[in-house]
């Protein structure tokens, strides 16, 4: 009996194992098409009720194994863009299953979806959306080389001003939205990357922006790869700036990274080569030219030749003579062929569960000047997951590491320009023979005294104590070559989001959705210095104790200083949408919550005298410089926005955003910040039916909202102590400042009114805006106050309200002229702001404009701000030629009638012989140029004293630094007629903003082939050529323009070019003082690049496992129509001072020759 119940017991448990061994099963297979395997295709088992009881996705190989639960089930094999594979799973273990496309079998499908706003937060259909958003794709520059993002921005969004900082490498741009609404803080746009705004940590940006040079400070956009972008969006108005609150004064430039698509795995290489090269520059002086410009200069104060040895060709000095008998072309020799190699891959793709993205690029690049290159290397990772049809977990992880060798000083340009053409570059041994080193100047016949007693002797072993300031430009190919700016760059920014379905799944029904993200930026940047000593020889005094001022002592000079920071940034969103029965109405909102905390580290240390060889600066060294600091921050905000919209036809949108940051103090911490808009579609009217055939979409879009901005504002809420020397054997420590706890946020209210036209189903569209925004609480800088406080001076103030009010037009077509294979697109836009200081303290004022001592120097303009007038207006004297004669040669005195016109005949201007008589009143009686340096009252009468003598002009009658003017000199309107040039002489001459910017491009397309253009203006600004000021004021001791050939010599000559009159021995001309001769028209029209492109058949390239293959050329920067007698008119002014283009390196020509490759 015992054994007959244990074989039942066995023989059920064996049938019990049958089902179990069966779902052990394992099946495995490779999924594949006509060319390559297929990873993340969705594999599946159904039962006979259509559930799913198993599933997973193929690999990077395209394989896959599963356990099957019964082998009576069916296995279905699916991927997007392809036909479902499906087989019951039977006895078979091993599937080898190729997909079909099923694009052959494809019929047409209409679908019925919403173009959404191209913005961030709430998914507002395009045609509700009241505020501003203009969307720029990428995919429209393909092929085009770019260094950063901004750089393809320019001309293709009105109201973008975007003007490059230089054309050194990695120097960036500087970019204006509607205008400037700060002085003192950054008016740059806000960049969003991903949803998150993308910038340097507040410490980081702690640069002044009123005397800032445009040059290296906005090249943030450098960490971000151009080729990982697939959209940018521009936020405008204060409606769709308002959500990002204290930051969205300036306008908002939101930045999509390219994601993953479910498809086939699409693997893709990209190569750009370009080829750049320098715009031609000024024409300079050669050597012998210079030589004898500077001996008549140095002639002309005190009519007594000049002892330069450099200057004389005295072969009795040979190692003088080998080394300043040439002509050299300075310019030429620090330029050269730039080249940049930019390799760029990705892979990307995904199935039912997830998609993904990962790239990677490498630039290499080598600069225009000499000694410049740049290494970039970037990479990001993008992964979406659907855990569920209610859980989407996403991540971006970027990364960029950037290696920028810059030119010690960044001024190698302007040292080229600057240099003695008639120096050599190499060095000569004293028989003439070039040595293969480079040549630097002897050291300087100086010592700690400048004055002509205690100067070393010359004796062709040193260097004119008269050339102190070439000792100091030196040898620039020399200094470009063995000194050396090594800047790194690393930014970490990973970033990880989950999005909640609470309620709902479908758009029919309500929903509600959580989305929470987190990210960190991670910073660091190190920049290393290293100055040679044999780029200026020394004697030791000028390189021991003394700071040798008069040299700018760079013997062995080594620094490094290094930045980290470390920001931590949550957000937390509730969106809803509505599902109402009646589809008329629909509503949604967002509640969001933000916070973000930082910190930050730096330090710097330099050192000079340091060994020769040695860069590192951790050795035993003289200190130069040393310091370190900590920095940390805080910030939350809470955001709330609501959209409802009525039949698509009238909508409405509301926001509001309180913003609490630690720049400010107690009671201040908190700004709020709302905004409203609505759309009014009138094509949609019932009235409108009429015009349904060619008006696709009229509509009216008010807005106003509130925004904000810190100001530059950081710390200034906080008492500061420093150290300040010792009493009875004591550090003492002293107050910085006084704490500012009443400072509050800069506000800029703005209106706006936008219209949207589009024509013939789209085919022409067009998008008017006119704005007002005004700026209060404007902070600005060193509010004079009672000294009695222990304090001269707040270091800010709110006491400002600035206005910028224009408008602007955008315009663009979809194809059109469709002739066979040839289509065409057209696109412009064009703007216009104007920008006015309303109100402004007045203590502020005579601190920016100067008190009543100032007056106008050579080659300084003052950046004055004045009500009524906009921020960057230009202040000066109106320049009207040379003098053609001197005070001795007016033919009025006696004096002068007997020494130079008793020849005249008759009044006549002649002499007996028919020679013009050389005086002032000769050439008058002649109808010529009788121009002299006499004072004239407002009716054109000669000024003159008690006895009848005419009054000469001078510079500062009343000051004790007074001059009168010469024959020769420099023209300057008297306005107020009082014999002198002073500050009271000074008149408006222009503002350095334009009043019409924008750009317009077509392209052409021809079967596979099309033609890409693109073309960026501006008019109307003022830009102050300083460059050519210099080259030809003729003040120093450095290489002028070939317009100096034509200078005034003697009396008589008709010329606009003054003598040369140089101040290096202390006598000071005033030929240059700031006036409308340098300020001129930067008006331009740009081609900013034309490309051939072209896109090979991918039917063809299938047979060889090639998905896509286009290779494209484009000229960039190549012609630019322009009165501007610079070298580029592409010059923008920072803050409150003016564009002045200062002989920085202006932006390069280039081609491009690209080659896109898909597999």
């Amino acid at each position: 009996m015992n054994k007959l119940i244990k074989l039942i017991l066995l023989w059920v448990i064996a049938m019990m194992a049958l089902p179990a061994s069966a779902q052990q099963r394992r099946i495995s297979g490779t999924v594949s098409d006509e060319i390559d395997v297929i990873m993340g295709a969705n594999v599946v088992e159904k039962d006979k009720n259509n559930r799913i009881v198993s599933q997973t996705v193929t690999d990077m190989n395209g394989n896959f194994t599963m356990n099957i639960k019964d082998p009576n089930n069916t296995l279905i094999i699916s991927f997007m863009g392809y036909k479902s594979f499906s087989q019951k799973v039977g006895s078979k273990n091993v599937f080898k299953v190729t997909l079909q496309d099923n694009v052959k079998n494809m019929k047409e499908v209409v679908v019925d979806a919403k173009r959404n706003a191209p913005t961030t937060g709430l998914e507002i259909p395009a045609r509700e959306y009241a505020g501003v958003a203009q969307k720029f794709s990428m995919d429209d520059v393909a092929g085009l080389s770019f260094e950063s993002v901004d750089q393809a921005l320019q001309g293709q969004i009105a109201g973008l001003d975007i003007v490059p900082n230089s054309g050194n490498l990695g120097s960036g741009t500087t970019m204006r939205l509607r205008g400037t609404t700060t002085i003192n803080g950054n008016a740059q746009p806000l960049i969003v990357v991903n949803d998150h705004i993308f910038e340097l940590p507040e410490d980081a940006q702690n640069v002044n922006f009123e005397t800032m040079d445009n040059e290296e400070q906005f090249s943030t956009l450098l960490n971000v790869n151009p080729e990982d972008i697939e959209s940018i969006t521009i936020l405008k108005d204060a409606a769709s700036a308002a959500k990002w609150g204290m930051r969205g004064s300036n306008g908002v430039i939101e930045i999509k990274l390219r994601r993953g698509h479910k498809g086939p795995t699409n693997v893709a290489f990209n190569y750009k080569f370009d080829g750049t090269w320098q715009p031609d520059g000024y024409k300079m002086l050669n050597g012998d030219g210079y030589t004898m410009m500077l001996k008549e200069a140095y002639y002309n104060p005190n009519q007594v030749p000049t002892s330069i040895t450099e200057l004389d060709y005295n072969m009795e000095y040979p190692f003088i003579y080998n080394h300043y008998s040439h002509n050299t072309d300075w310019v030429d020799a620090v330029t050269k062929f730039g080249k940049q190699h930019k390799y760029y891959v990705y892979l990307s793709g995904g199935g039912e569960k997830a998609t993904f993205r990962i790239s990677a690029g490498y630039d290499k690049s080598t600069g225009t000047i000499i000694g410049q290159k740049l290494d970039r290397f970037s990479t990001t990772s993008a992964l979406d997951y659907y855990v569920s049809d209610r859980i989407k977990f996403s991540s971006n992880i970027s990364l960029t590491f950037t290696t920028n060798h810059k030119n010690y000083g960044n001024d190698i340009l302007a040292r080229a320009y600057n240099a003695m053409p008639n120096m050599s570059i190499y060095e000569y041994d004293v028989n003439g023979n070039v040595t293969g080193n480079y040549f630097n100047m002897l050291p300087l016949a100086a010592t700690y005294s400048t004055s002509s007693t205690d100067r070393l002797p010359q004796n062709g072993y040193r260097t004119s104590y008269e050339l102190r300031d070439q000792f100091v430009n030196g040898n620039p190919v020399a200094r470009a070559m063995k000194a050396w700016w090594k800047q790194k760059q690393y930014n970490l920014t990973p970033q990880f989001s989950v999005e909640y379905k609470l309620l709902g799944k479908e758009n029919d029904q309500h929903r509600l959705n959580y989305v929470g993200d987190v990210q960190l930026n991670i910073y660091n940047t190190s920049n290393d210095n290293y100055c040679p000593s044999e780029l200026k020889p020394m004697d030791w005094v000028w390189g021991g104790d003394n700071k040798a001022a008069l040299t700018s002592n760079e013997r062995n000079v080594v620094s490094n200083d290094e930045y980290k920071s470390l920001e931590f940034t949550t957000r937390h969103d509730l969106r809803y949408y509505s599902a109402f029965k009646n589809k008329d109405h629909s509503l949604s909102g967002l509640v969001r919550f933000e916070m973000a905390t930082g910190s930050s580290s730096s330090q710097n240390l330099g050192l000079w005298n340091a060994p020769d060889g040695i860069t590192d600066p951790t050795v035993v060294a003289l200190l130069q410089s040393a310091g370190s600091g900590n920095s940390e921050w805080r910030s939350h905000s809470f955001y709330e926005q609501v959209h409802y919209a009525y039949k698509g036809k009238y909508n409405l949108d509301a926001t509001l955003r309180t913003d609490g940051s630690t720049s400010f103090g107690a009671g201040h911490k908190y700004g709020t910040f709302p905004s409203v808009g609505a759309r009014w579609n009138i094509s949609d009217e019932g009235f409108m039916q009429w015009s349904k055939k060619w008006l696709s979409m009229l509509a009216f879009r008010p807005t106003w909202g509130i925004t904000g901005n810190t100001g530059g504002s950081g710390s200034d809420q906080y008492n500061k102590y420093s150290t300040s020397g010792y009493y009875a054997g004591h550090q003492v420590i002293k107050p910085e400042n006084l704490s500012l706890t009443q400072l509050k946020w800069e506000k800029t209210k703005q209106w706006n009114l936008g219209f949207n036209l589009g024509l013939l189903n789209d085919l022409l569209n067009f998008e008017l805006e006119v704005y007002n925004k005004k700026t209060t609480d404007l902070l600005m800088n060193n509010l004079r106050i009672a000294s009695a406080n222990g304090f001269t001076s707040l270091s800010k103030a709110n006491v400002g309200v600035l206005r910028n009010k224009g408008w602007e037009l955008n315009a663009y077509t979809s194809k059109f002229a469709r002739v066979g294979k040839f289509s065409m697109k057209l696109r412009g836009n064009i703007a216009q702001n104007f920008n006015e200081v309303e109100e402004m303290d007045p203590l502020i004022l005579e601190a920016l404009n100067g008190a009543e001592t100032y007056q106008p120097g050579n080659l300084s303009y003052n950046n004055r701000v004045q009500i009524g007038n906009a921020l960057g207006s230009i202040y000066g004297l109106r320049y009207k030629g040379v003098y053609r004669y001197d005070y001795d040669h007016n033919g009025y005195t006696t004096a002068s009638i007997s020494s130079y016109g008793y020849a005249e005949v008759n009044n006549t201007g002649y002499d007996a012989q028919g020679n013009p008589i050389n005086t002032a009143a000769a050439a008058q009686r002649r109808h010529e140029n009788f121009t002299c340096p006499i004072a004239y009252d407002a009716d054109g009468n000669m000024l003159t004293d008690a006895k009848g003598i005419p009054l000469p002009m001078y510079y500062c009658y009343n000051e004790s630094y007074r001059k009168q003017f010469q024959g020769g000199d420099a023209i300057y309107e008297d306005v107020n007629h009082d014999g002198q040039i002073d500050r009271y002489d000074m008149v408006y001459l222009g503002n350095s903003n334009p009043k019409c910017n924008g750009g317009f491009g077509f392209t052409l397309f021809y079967g596979r082939f099309s033609l890409n253009t693109g073309f960026n203006f501006r008019m109307g600004n003022k830009i102050i050529n300083l460059a050519r000021a210099n080259y030809e004021s003729m003040r120093s001791n450095t290489n002028q323009s070939y317009a100096t050939t034509w200078r005034w010599r003697k009396n008589g000559d008709e010329t606009v070019i003054p003598r040369a009159l140089t101040n290096v021995n202390g006598y000071e001309s005033y030929n240059s003082l700031p006036s409308d001769r340098y300020v001129e028209n930067g008006n331009y029209l740009r081609l900013q690049y034309v490309q051939l492109r072209y896109e090979f058949n991918p039917q063809k390239l299938k047979k060889y496992g090639i998905r896509q293959l286009t290779l494209s050329a484009s000229a960039n920067n190549v012609w630019c129509w322009s009165k501007y007698t610079g070298v580029d008119p592409d010059v923008s002014p920072q803050g409150f001072s003016v564009s002045t283009d200062n002989s920085r390196t202006p932006r390069t020509k280039s081609f491009t020759c690209s080659a896109n490759l898909s597999f």
